[in-house]
């Protein structure tokens, strides 16, 4: 287990060399949110985990921003997103047994069904609204 700084120091070491552009002009933040218990503790990969989630979150809000104005664009994003999956921290980390994100996150919206990905943008990525002064 890590305390805040060790996932903290994680995290940095993972946006210092993070092999994918955000989108929007959105920039990774300095620090990963802390806890409300200052004992909390975090699991191996969980400042990696919060680099990628951001990264994903900027993408998916990309495409769904341009998912009924810009369909060339959304395309791009979406083979973007795509690289998620070979990552190793989508293979160490992420669960995703059945294959959802792939498969509905991702699959579906590129046949234009965006439900699932908007679902998925609207429970996962509040930090990443935070950061960027969005809301729901």
């Amino acid at each position: 287990m890590l305390t805040w700084q060790q996932a903290n120091e994680e995290y940095k070491a993972t946006v210092e060399d993070f092999p994918f552009e955000l989108m929007n002009g959105d920039a990774f933040p300095a620090n990963i949110p802390k806890a409300q218990a200052a004992s909390s503790l975090y699991a191996k990969g969980s400042g990696e985990g919060q680099a990628y989630v951001y990264w994903q979150c900027s993408v998916e809000r990309d495409i769904l921003d341009n998912s009924q104005t810009n369909a060339e664009a959304a395309r791009g994003a979406l083979q973007q997103l795509r690289k998620l999956l070979d990552t190793d921290w989508f293979k160490n980390y992420y669960e995703d047994k059945d294959g959802i994100y792939e498969n509905d996150v991702i699959g579906k919206s590129e046949l234009g069904d965006y439900s699932t990905m908007r679902d998925f943008y609207t429970t996962d990525c509040t930090w990443y609204w935070h950061e960027n002064g969005l809301t729901k």
